[in-house]
């Protein structure tokens, strides 16, 4: 498998629409990539892709308009977690707090779309609520926001370009095949039709390496700053389960004192609604950029002639009331990538308007989870070479 060949060293990024090309001059900075993967001079794309959707789609007018609603919904829904805390805290049996399970999983799901659209400036108008919206609001998924800001830019910047995306990079054919089997294993699992590897996947590839302390690996910038945004977070959650042992002593001093209470109401409360958000982000992080007709690059020249933020993501069309629970807002993505400032709520109606503009170009499906596991089924490996979704079997016959 050939190396991506290194792009041109510009700081004019040209942005073209049906009509008319409007160009951009940016300050560029050089991103380090991923092991073995070329250096490639980038531009903040969230500039780029809002002043794109400004000439050609005006999706500006979705923008977020105000800071105190916004803050006001946030506080609702944060304060809806914290209740379910203490309510599974008070409760003397354990019966009660596993009915609290579901309930804090999409709680902490809803918190991280927040965290989010904060983490991308687009929550509210003001850039320290969203500061202190996302950072709070990454508490029960237990994320770091200066950590989760710059790898999530990262995807945002080289989206679909296998050296640098780190969202869900299918294996080639060669990589697949050179794995031990462990890791073939792993990977089976990952992408299992069931869905139940989706959440594993984020876990074990994203959440662990990536959004919990700053590696030196990752070569990302302001690394001491990150280091303390660790720091704050371990102190926040420390904070939290000192509340919590205050609170069930003032409530009950004997029970304060059973270990079997705190273990019970830590998996119950905690980290069983953490693996649920886990799921819930692969799920989506995993439909956004994969499926049949979604192209991944290996070649940074041919990437950056396509136009990967319009044809690279995916809309997923949910059903009301059969798919009520699941996260649909942010299923509206080519929206989000063609101009990531448009807040996870309006962008339904941003990516109405895209696809009236733009139409089949856009990748758009009917959600159901038979669909679901045809999708797992297929995208499995990708044969960069072809341009096309290549499936485990198939490359194990050939082995």
């Amino acid at each position: 498998m050939m190396a991506p060949s290194r792009p041109s060293d510009v700081g004019l990024w040209r942005l073209w629409s049906a009509s008319t090309t409007v160009t951009v001059t940016v300050q560029v900075r050089r991103i380090a990539p991923r092991q073995g993967g070329p250096t490639i001079h980038a531009a903040p794309t969230d500039r780029l892709d809002s002043a794109r959707a400004h000439e050609q789609y005006d999706l500006a007018r979705w923008h977020a308009r105000s800071w105190g609603r916004p803050l006001v919904e946030f506080a609702a829904i944060f304060g809806l977690w914290v209740g379910g805390l203490l309510i599974g805290l008070w409760a003397e049996r354990w019966p009660t707090r596993a009915t609290l399970v579901l309930p804090l999983t999409l709680i902490s799901g809803q918190l991280f779309t927040i965290a989010h659209d904060a983490g991308h400036g687009s929550y509210s108008t003001s850039r320290a609520v969203n500061g202190i919206v996302g950072r709070l609001a990454l508490v029960p998924s237990v994320h770091v926001l200066g950590l989760w800001r710059e790898h999530h830019n990262l995807h945002h910047r080289y989206t679909n370009l296998r050296s640098h995306d780190f969202v869900w990079t299918p294996l080639s054919i060669e990589e697949y095949s050179a794995l031990p089997r462990h890791r073939r294993a792993l990977h089976r699992l990952y992408r299992h039709p069931s869905s139940a590897g989706l959440g594993l996947h984020y876990a074990i590839e994203i959440w662990a390496p990536r959004m919990l302390w700053p590696r030196a690996s990752h070569g990302l910038p302001n690394r001491r700053r990150r280091m303390a945004d660790s720091l704050a977070l371990g102190g926040l959650l420390a904070a939290i389960g000192f509340a919590s042992l205050t609170f069930v002593r003032a409530i009950d001093p004997d029970r304060a004192s059973q270990p079997a209470f705190w273990i019970g109401a830590f998996a119950l409360l905690f980290v069983l609604p953490l693996i649920g958000t886990q799921w819930l982000i692969g799920f989506v992080i995993y439909l956004n950029h994969t499926h049949p007709n979604v192209v991944w690059f290996d070649d940074a020249d041919e990437w950056a002639r396509h136009d990967v933020q319009l044809e690279g993501s995916t809309g997923l069309l949910f059903h009301r009331y059969r798919h009520l629970f699941m996260p649909r807002r942010i299923m509206n993505h080519t929206a989000h990538h063609v101009d990531p400032r448009v807040p996870v709520r309006n962008l339904a109606r941003a990516q109405q308007q895209l696809v009236a503009v733009e139409g089949t170009r856009i990748v758009t499906s009917d959600f159901s989870w038979r669909w679901l596991s045809d999708v797992l089924r297929r995208c499995q490996l990708y044969d960069y070479r072809a341009q096309r979704w290549v499936t485990m079997r198939a490359a194990e016959e050939s082995i």
